[in-house]
């Protein structure tokens, strides 16, 4: 069991990264230029557009990429009249538009690249990524929700008055495994059942986490299964029940990172980790029963408190 105060407090950037993709934040559609463009040809248009990257690109073909590193480097040494396809970085390694925005910032951790080509599931280029990109595209969704915030609030007024607080409400959803596309369901209802009766936005975010974390671990990790959610007057009560195979070693299952994700999930976006560090963190009460070959069982809690009212 973990106390509230021991549950750390869960942003709404933190919920956005997770939820979305990176065809909600890319550029587009890309500013390309063509092998046989030269160097000085990029530069302007590097200038023209405000950017600091174009990929080079043949048809429907990515070939490369020109930075404004290799612009700098081309004035420094009297090549910048050279074609793209002499001096343009080749091999380019490319993020695909169904990862999800937390997937992406790994990348350019790890890579420490500046921006990505954007390819989709046929490999076509469709757009750019950078980190900047990833800001704006935070901030925009962070507007969008106080905006929403102020929309609820009139009906979370109404609710606390009202009867509608005490009443229950359950929200039941079967989870098909390899089912990616409906991942993030379930928390985005809860989220908005949590919003219209006026509790506390990081209580509405730590629920909302522990949900999407049960949700996608079937997805990726058991041959199917269930999450149920249950809204009552003083908790949220999430329960995740799956099919199978179980979790060999839990304590091992616990550890941050740990997967058994394979390599369809992980190209997608998902797998990272199982995520149930984090569902405990988010939770006040959590419990997880497995075995290899058996059923796994996870059982969250987390308390409900109103949001404080504005003057």
């Amino acid at each position: 069991m973990v106390s509230a105060g021991d549950a750390r407090k869960i942003t709404i950037a933190q919920v956005l990264v997770y939820e979305l993709r990176v065809r909600d934040a890319m550029s587009k559609p890309p500013i390309t230029a063509l092998p046989s463009d030269s160097l000085r040809e990029i530069q302007k248009l590097m200038k023209r557009h405000k950017i600091s990257g174009v990929p080079i690109q043949l048809g429907t073909k990515l070939l490369g990429i020109v930075t404004i590193e290799d612009i700098i480097t081309a004035l420094d040494q009297g090549h910048i009249d050279d074609l793209a396809e002499k001096r343009m970085a080749q091999g380019v390694i490319t993020i695909r538009d169904h990862f999800s925005l937390v997937r992406a910032v790994a990348e350019f951790e790890r890579h420490g690249f500046g921006r990505f080509p954007v390819v989709d599931s046929a490999d076509r280029l469709v757009g750019v990524l950078t980190r900047g990109d990833i800001t704006n595209c935070l901030m925009h969704q962070l507007e969008k929700r106080a905006e929403e915030a102020i929309a609820f609030e009139a009906a979370a007024l109404a609710s606390r008055a009202g009867d509608d607080l005490a009443r229950r409400i359950v929200i039941r959803a079967p989870v098909r495994t390899g089912d990616y596309d409906s991942a993030g369901k379930v928390s985005q209802r809860l989220r908005q059942v949590l919003r219209e009766r006026g509790i506390d936005p990081d209580v509405r975010r730590r629920a909302a986490i522990v949900a999407y974390e049960a949700e996608t671990n079937i997805i990726i990790h058991s041959l199917g299964g269930e999450v149920t959610v249950a809204v009552d007057s003083d908790k949220v009560v999430i329960d995740a029940t799956d099919v199978g195979p179980g979790i060999e070693d839990v304590n091992q299952a616990m550890q941050e990172g740990w997967s058994t994700a394979g390599r369809l999930p992980r190209e997608l976006g998902f797998g990272a980790g199982m995520g149930l560090p984090n569902m405990k963190k988010c939770s006040d009460v959590f419990e997880i029963k497995s075995g290899n070959g058996q059923t796994t069982l996870v059982h969250s809690e987390v308390f409900l408190r109103k949001a404080a009212s504005t003057p």
